[in-house]
Protein backbone atom coordinates (compact mmCIF):
# COMPACT_ATOMS: atom_id res chain seq x y z
CA UNK A 1 0.00 0.00 0.00
CA UNK A 2 1.39 3.17 -1.11
CA UNK A 3 0.90 6.99 -0.15
CA UNK A 4 0.22 10.01 -1.55
CA UNK A 5 2.80 12.22 0.63
CA UNK A 6 0.70 15.45 0.07
CA UNK A 7 -1.45 13.35 2.03
CA UNK A 8 1.28 12.67 4.95
CA UNK A 9 2.15 16.29 4.39
CA UNK A 10 -1.83 17.37 5.11
CA UNK A 11 -2.07 14.83 7.95
CA UNK A 12 1.76 16.08 9.88
CA UNK A 13 0.40 19.93 10.21
CA UNK A 14 -3.01 19.12 11.35
CA UNK A 15 -5.11 19.85 8.59
CA UNK A 16 -6.31 16.61 7.41
CA UNK A 17 -9.81 15.48 6.66
CA UNK A 18 -11.11 12.71 8.87
CA UNK A 19 -10.88 10.56 5.67
CA UNK A 20 -7.43 11.23 5.35
CA UNK A 21 -6.86 10.67 8.57
CA UNK A 22 -7.86 7.07 8.86
CA UNK A 23 -6.32 6.83 5.38
CA UNK A 24 -2.78 7.78 7.09
CA UNK A 25 -3.24 5.54 10.00
CA UNK A 26 -4.23 2.59 8.24
CA UNK A 27 -1.32 3.43 6.13
CA UNK A 28 1.49 3.33 9.01
CA UNK A 29 0.06 0.40 10.85
CA UNK A 30 0.44 -1.43 7.36
CA UNK A 31 3.86 0.47 6.77
CA UNK A 32 7.00 -2.58 6.40
CA UNK A 33 9.29 0.13 4.38
CA UNK A 34 7.69 -0.08 1.05
CA UNK A 35 9.44 3.25 0.18
CA UNK A 36 11.90 5.37 1.61
CA UNK A 37 11.60 8.10 3.90
CA UNK A 38 13.59 11.60 5.46
CA UNK A 39 14.39 11.67 8.67
CA UNK A 40 12.33 15.08 9.27
CA UNK A 41 9.30 12.41 7.40
CA UNK A 42 9.98 9.82 10.24
CA UNK A 43 9.86 12.62 13.12
CA UNK A 44 7.09 14.47 12.03
CA UNK A 45 5.31 11.27 11.46
CA UNK A 46 5.62 10.08 14.91
CA UNK A 47 5.48 13.59 16.49
CA UNK A 48 1.37 13.22 14.93
CA UNK A 49 0.71 9.99 16.32
CA UNK A 50 1.06 11.87 19.72
CA UNK A 51 4.83 11.49 19.95
CA UNK A 52 5.26 8.00 21.38
CA UNK A 53 8.44 7.10 23.22
CA UNK A 54 9.82 3.81 22.87
CA UNK A 55 12.65 2.24 24.02
CA UNK A 56 14.97 -0.62 22.00
CA UNK A 57 17.02 -3.32 22.42
CA UNK A 58 20.95 -2.24 22.48
CA UNK A 59 21.71 -5.34 20.57
CA UNK A 60 20.48 -4.71 17.22
CA UNK A 61 21.25 -2.49 14.57
CA UNK A 62 18.42 0.00 14.05
CA UNK A 63 16.99 1.62 10.85
CA UNK A 64 14.43 3.63 10.34
CA UNK A 65 12.24 1.41 8.48
CA UNK A 66 12.31 -0.94 11.35
CA UNK A 67 11.67 1.58 13.55
CA UNK A 68 8.53 2.93 11.65
CA UNK A 69 7.26 -0.55 11.72
CA UNK A 70 8.25 -1.09 15.04
CA UNK A 71 6.48 2.02 16.27
CA UNK A 72 2.89 0.70 13.83
CA UNK A 73 3.25 -2.12 16.21
CA UNK A 74 3.51 0.11 19.29
CA UNK A 75 0.42 2.41 18.38
CA UNK A 76 -1.88 -0.40 19.59
CA UNK A 77 -0.41 -0.89 22.60
CA UNK A 78 0.27 2.26 24.02
CA UNK A 79 -2.24 2.41 26.62
CA UNK A 80 0.24 -0.33 28.80
CA UNK A 81 0.95 1.50 31.90
CA UNK A 82 4.28 1.22 33.97
CA UNK A 83 3.83 -0.62 37.60
CA UNK A 84 4.77 1.02 41.10
CA UNK A 85 6.37 -0.77 43.90
CA UNK A 86 4.56 1.12 46.20
CA UNK A 87 1.52 2.31 45.23
CA UNK A 88 0.71 4.99 48.22
CA UNK A 89 4.45 6.27 48.18
CA UNK A 90 4.68 6.97 44.74
CA UNK A 91 1.11 8.50 44.50
CA UNK A 92 2.85 10.89 46.71
CA UNK A 93 6.29 11.32 44.73
CA UNK A 94 3.51 12.01 41.67
CA UNK A 95 2.04 14.93 43.51
CA UNK A 96 5.96 16.48 44.05
CA UNK A 97 7.11 15.71 40.61
CA UNK A 98 3.84 17.55 39.55
CA UNK A 99 5.57 20.80 41.10
CA UNK A 100 8.77 20.25 38.49
CA UNK A 101 6.70 22.31 35.49
CA UNK A 102 8.43 23.49 32.63
CA UNK A 103 10.34 26.13 33.33
CA UNK A 104 9.26 29.53 33.22
CA UNK A 105 11.12 31.42 30.63
CA UNK A 106 13.57 32.86 33.26
CA UNK A 107 15.42 36.25 31.68
CA UNK A 108 18.87 35.66 30.65
CA UNK A 109 21.34 38.22 31.45
CA UNK A 110 23.86 39.99 29.68
CA UNK A 111 26.67 41.52 31.55
CA UNK A 112 28.68 44.54 30.29
CA UNK A 113 32.21 45.52 30.17
CA UNK A 114 31.87 47.12 32.88
CA UNK A 115 30.25 44.23 34.99
CA UNK A 116 26.60 46.04 35.12
CA UNK A 117 24.21 43.25 35.01
CA UNK A 118 20.91 43.61 32.75
CA UNK A 119 17.98 40.97 32.22
CA UNK A 120 17.36 40.43 28.94
CA UNK A 121 14.10 40.21 28.96
CA UNK A 122 13.49 43.68 30.31
CA UNK A 123 14.33 44.73 26.88
CA UNK A 124 11.24 44.98 24.61
CA UNK A 125 11.54 44.22 21.18
CA UNK A 126 12.47 46.98 19.43
CA UNK A 127 13.61 48.44 22.10
CA UNK A 128 17.50 50.24 22.07
CA UNK A 129 19.47 50.05 25.16
CA UNK A 130 22.00 53.10 25.17
CA UNK A 131 25.36 52.17 27.38
CA UNK A 132 27.55 54.63 26.31
CA UNK A 133 30.08 53.43 23.63
CA UNK A 134 27.58 51.48 21.56
CA UNK A 135 23.57 50.36 21.49
CA UNK A 136 22.10 47.09 22.17
CA UNK A 137 18.65 46.35 20.50
CA UNK A 138 16.40 43.23 20.65
CA UNK A 139 14.70 42.80 17.06
CA UNK A 140 11.04 41.17 16.11
CA UNK A 141 12.23 37.54 16.94
CA UNK A 142 13.79 38.25 20.35
CA UNK A 143 17.10 37.45 19.11
CA UNK A 144 20.10 40.68 20.83
CA UNK A 145 21.88 42.84 18.58
CA UNK A 146 25.01 45.31 18.50
CA UNK A 147 24.73 48.52 16.84
CA UNK A 148 28.39 49.83 17.05
CA UNK A 149 29.98 52.79 16.06
CA UNK A 150 32.40 51.29 12.62
CA UNK A 151 35.21 53.89 13.66
CA UNK A 152 35.65 52.52 16.74
CA UNK A 153 38.71 50.37 17.46
CA UNK A 154 38.61 49.49 21.01
CA UNK A 155 37.97 45.53 22.33
CA UNK A 156 35.29 45.47 24.17
CA UNK A 157 34.09 42.60 25.68
CA UNK A 158 29.96 41.58 27.08
CA UNK A 159 28.65 38.40 28.72
CA UNK A 160 25.89 36.56 28.27
CA UNK A 161 24.59 34.16 30.63
CA UNK A 162 21.12 31.39 30.41
CA UNK A 163 20.12 29.46 33.80
CA UNK A 164 17.64 26.70 34.29
CA UNK A 165 14.90 27.12 32.14
CA UNK A 166 16.03 30.20 29.77
CA UNK A 167 17.79 30.44 26.52
CA UNK A 168 18.90 33.30 24.59
CA UNK A 169 19.72 34.18 21.26
CA UNK A 170 22.11 37.03 19.41
CA UNK A 171 23.53 38.30 16.84
CA UNK A 172 27.39 39.49 17.08
CA UNK A 173 29.08 42.26 15.09
CA UNK A 174 29.87 39.72 12.40
CA UNK A 175 26.35 38.55 11.31
CA UNK A 176 27.15 35.22 12.77
CA UNK A 177 24.32 33.98 14.78
CA UNK A 178 24.85 32.14 18.18
CA UNK A 179 21.51 30.43 20.24
CA UNK A 180 22.27 29.40 23.95
CA UNK A 181 21.42 26.68 25.82
CA UNK A 182 20.16 26.81 29.07
CA UNK A 183 22.71 27.02 31.97
CA UNK A 184 25.30 28.73 29.95
CA UNK A 185 27.46 31.30 29.04
CA UNK A 186 29.23 33.33 25.95
CA UNK A 187 31.88 35.93 26.23
CA UNK A 188 32.27 38.17 22.91
CA UNK A 189 33.99 41.26 21.72
CA UNK A 190 31.04 43.75 20.41
CA UNK A 191 33.25 44.61 18.05
CA UNK A 192 35.73 41.72 15.99
CA UNK A 193 39.28 42.83 15.41
CA UNK A 194 40.53 43.04 11.88
CA UNK A 195 42.16 39.58 11.64
CA UNK A 196 40.70 37.51 13.75
CA UNK A 197 37.11 36.52 15.48
CA UNK A 198 37.16 34.54 18.80
CA UNK A 199 34.49 33.66 21.59
CA UNK A 200 34.31 31.73 24.90
CA UNK A 201 31.72 29.50 25.40
CA UNK A 202 30.50 27.59 28.80
CA UNK A 203 27.70 24.96 28.54
CA UNK A 204 25.91 24.49 24.48
CA UNK A 205 25.67 26.87 21.91
CA UNK A 206 24.39 26.42 18.37
CA UNK A 207 26.32 28.97 15.73
CA UNK A 208 25.99 29.90 12.45
CA UNK A 209 28.76 31.50 11.46
CA UNK A 210 28.96 34.22 8.90
CA UNK A 211 32.19 33.99 6.16
CA UNK A 212 34.27 37.09 6.15
CA UNK A 213 37.07 37.81 4.82
CA UNK A 214 40.17 41.03 5.12
CA UNK A 215 42.93 41.80 1.93
CA UNK A 216 44.68 38.68 3.44
CA UNK A 217 41.84 36.13 2.72
CA UNK A 218 39.51 34.29 4.76
CA UNK A 219 39.53 35.66 8.55
CA UNK A 220 38.79 32.31 11.16
CA UNK A 221 36.40 32.37 13.83
CA UNK A 222 37.47 30.58 17.49
CA UNK A 223 35.12 29.11 19.71
CA UNK A 224 37.44 28.91 22.78
CA UNK A 225 36.13 26.28 25.73
CA UNK A 226 37.81 24.77 28.71
CA UNK A 227 39.46 21.84 27.42
CA UNK A 228 39.16 22.75 23.47
CA UNK A 229 38.77 25.00 20.97
CA UNK A 230 37.09 24.68 17.63
CA UNK A 231 38.10 26.64 14.29
CA UNK A 232 35.77 28.04 11.90
CA UNK A 233 35.44 29.87 8.42
CA UNK A 234 31.43 30.07 7.71
CA UNK A 235 29.49 27.24 8.88
CA UNK A 236 26.57 25.61 11.20
CA UNK A 237 27.20 23.60 14.21
CA UNK A 238 26.36 22.71 17.81
CA UNK A 239 28.61 23.01 20.24
CA UNK A 240 28.53 21.20 23.93
CA UNK A 241 31.14 21.99 26.42
CA UNK A 242 29.30 20.81 29.60
CA UNK A 243 30.62 17.12 30.05
CA UNK A 244 30.80 15.28 27.15
CA UNK A 245 32.67 18.30 24.82
CA UNK A 246 30.65 17.20 21.88
CA UNK A 247 30.36 18.90 18.37
CA UNK A 248 27.66 18.31 15.66
CA UNK A 249 28.36 19.54 12.61
CA UNK A 250 25.25 20.38 10.31
CA UNK A 251 26.73 22.44 7.62
CA UNK A 252 30.79 23.37 6.63
CA UNK A 253 33.75 22.33 7.98
CA UNK A 254 35.43 22.89 11.19
CA UNK A 255 38.38 21.68 13.13
CA UNK A 256 39.22 21.12 16.23
CA UNK A 257 41.98 21.11 19.10
CA UNK A 258 42.55 20.56 22.65
CA UNK A 259 43.89 23.47 24.93
CA UNK A 260 42.65 25.32 27.84
CA UNK A 261 41.97 28.93 27.29
CA UNK A 262 45.27 30.06 28.07
CA UNK A 263 46.98 28.70 25.22
CA UNK A 264 47.49 30.71 22.00
CA UNK A 265 45.55 29.65 19.38
CA UNK A 266 48.72 29.81 16.94
CA UNK A 267 50.00 27.20 19.41
CA UNK A 268 46.83 24.70 19.06
CA UNK A 269 47.34 21.32 16.88
CA UNK A 270 44.05 21.28 14.98
CA UNK A 271 43.92 17.44 13.83
CA UNK A 272 40.66 16.67 14.25
CA UNK A 273 38.56 18.06 11.33
CA UNK A 274 34.58 17.39 10.80
CA UNK A 275 32.73 17.56 7.38
CA UNK A 276 28.15 17.57 7.67
CA UNK A 277 26.71 14.98 9.96
CA UNK A 278 29.31 13.77 11.37
CA UNK A 279 29.92 14.31 15.44
CA UNK A 280 33.16 14.54 17.80
CA UNK A 281 32.86 13.43 20.88
CA UNK A 282 35.86 13.02 24.01
CA UNK A 283 38.48 12.11 20.70
CA UNK A 284 36.48 10.26 18.49
CA UNK A 285 35.05 11.47 15.25
CA UNK A 286 31.46 9.61 13.94
CA UNK A 287 28.72 9.88 11.67
CA UNK A 288 25.27 10.82 12.23
CA UNK A 289 22.12 9.91 10.03
CA UNK A 290 20.16 12.33 12.13
CA UNK A 291 22.50 15.54 12.75
CA UNK A 292 19.60 17.46 13.89
CA UNK A 293 19.08 15.69 16.51
CA UNK A 294 21.60 17.95 18.18
CA UNK A 295 19.17 20.73 18.24
CA UNK A 296 16.27 19.33 19.85
CA UNK A 297 17.14 22.08 22.95
CA UNK A 298 17.00 24.49 20.14
CA UNK A 299 13.56 23.50 18.76
CA UNK A 300 12.12 23.36 22.04
CA UNK A 301 11.92 19.12 22.55
CA UNK A 302 13.74 16.15 24.33
CA UNK A 303 15.23 14.30 21.15
CA UNK A 304 15.00 10.79 22.54
CA UNK A 305 15.68 8.89 19.16
CA UNK A 306 19.40 6.60 19.85
CA UNK A 307 19.99 8.12 23.18
CA UNK A 308 20.95 6.38 26.24
CA UNK A 309 18.53 7.13 29.28
CA UNK A 310 21.18 8.26 31.20
CA UNK A 311 22.70 10.75 28.12
CA UNK A 312 18.68 11.78 28.44
CA UNK A 313 18.43 13.08 32.39
CA UNK A 314 20.75 14.98 31.65
CA UNK A 315 19.13 17.27 29.36
CA UNK A 316 15.85 16.96 31.95
CA UNK A 317 18.07 17.52 35.03
CA UNK A 318 19.21 21.02 33.16
CA UNK A 319 16.15 22.29 32.59
CA UNK A 320 14.18 21.30 35.43
CA UNK A 321 16.77 22.45 37.53
CA UNK A 322 16.99 18.73 39.47
CA UNK A 323 19.31 16.29 39.65
CA UNK A 324 18.35 13.08 38.63
CA UNK A 325 20.49 9.81 39.50
CA UNK A 326 19.89 6.94 37.12
CA UNK A 327 20.56 3.59 37.90
CA UNK A 328 23.25 1.15 36.38
CA UNK A 329 20.77 -1.73 35.26
CA UNK A 330 18.57 0.69 33.40
CA UNK A 331 21.04 3.56 32.33
CA UNK A 332 21.97 2.38 29.11
CA UNK A 333 18.59 1.42 27.97
CA UNK A 334 18.02 3.38 24.43
CA UNK A 335 15.15 5.11 23.51
CA UNK A 336 13.50 6.59 20.62
CA UNK A 337 11.35 9.73 20.31
CA UNK A 338 10.92 12.96 21.06
CA UNK A 339 8.60 14.72 24.17
CA UNK A 340 8.32 18.51 23.89
CA UNK A 341 9.98 20.78 26.88
CA UNK A 342 6.73 22.63 27.76
CA UNK A 343 5.40 19.41 29.30
CA UNK A 344 6.20 18.80 33.39
CA UNK A 345 8.45 16.48 34.87
CA UNK A 346 5.87 14.56 35.96
CA UNK A 347 4.62 14.23 32.09
CA UNK A 348 8.38 13.54 31.16
CA UNK A 349 8.50 10.46 33.14
CA UNK A 350 5.57 8.89 32.78
CA UNK A 351 6.18 9.03 29.18
CA UNK A 352 9.47 7.28 29.42
CA UNK A 353 8.10 4.96 31.97
CA UNK A 354 5.57 3.65 29.04
CA UNK A 355 8.99 2.85 27.44
CA UNK A 356 10.86 1.37 30.38
CA UNK A 357 9.32 0.70 33.37
CA UNK A 358 10.27 3.04 36.26
CA UNK A 359 9.86 3.51 40.04
CA UNK A 360 11.15 6.46 41.59
CA UNK A 361 12.09 8.16 44.91
CA UNK A 362 12.53 11.84 45.51
CA UNK A 363 14.99 12.96 48.38
CA UNK A 364 15.95 16.45 48.45
CA UNK A 365 15.82 17.30 45.47
CA UNK A 366 17.43 14.30 44.41
CA UNK A 367 15.52 11.95 41.55
CA UNK A 368 15.83 8.45 41.55
CA UNK A 369 15.25 6.01 39.00
CA UNK A 370 15.23 2.79 39.32
CA UNK A 371 13.85 -0.38 37.00
CA UNK A 372 10.34 -1.07 38.21
CA UNK A 373 9.83 -5.13 39.54
CA UNK A 374 7.12 -6.66 37.00
CA UNK A 375 4.33 -8.66 39.05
Amino acid sequence: MSLDKNILKRYNQGIATEEEKSTVEAWFDQYHGEEALGDQEVLAMLDSLDEKVYSVSTKKVISWNWIIAVAASLVLVVGISFYWLNSKSNNDIETQLAQYVAPKSSSPIIVLDDNKEYNIDSLHIGDTLNVGKYFITKLDDGEIKYIVNPTTTDIVYNTVRTKAGSTASLMLSDGSRVWLNVNSEIKYPINFSSDMREIQLKGEGYFEVAHQENEYGKIPFYVRGKTHTIAVLGTKFNVDFTKSNVTALIDGKVSIAKGNLNDQVSKLDFNVTLLPKQVYSEGTVSYSDNIFQYLDWKDGYFNLSNRTLDAVVQKISAWYGIEVVVDDSIKNSILYGRINRKKSLKEVLSLISDAIPLTYELDKNVLYLKKAKQP
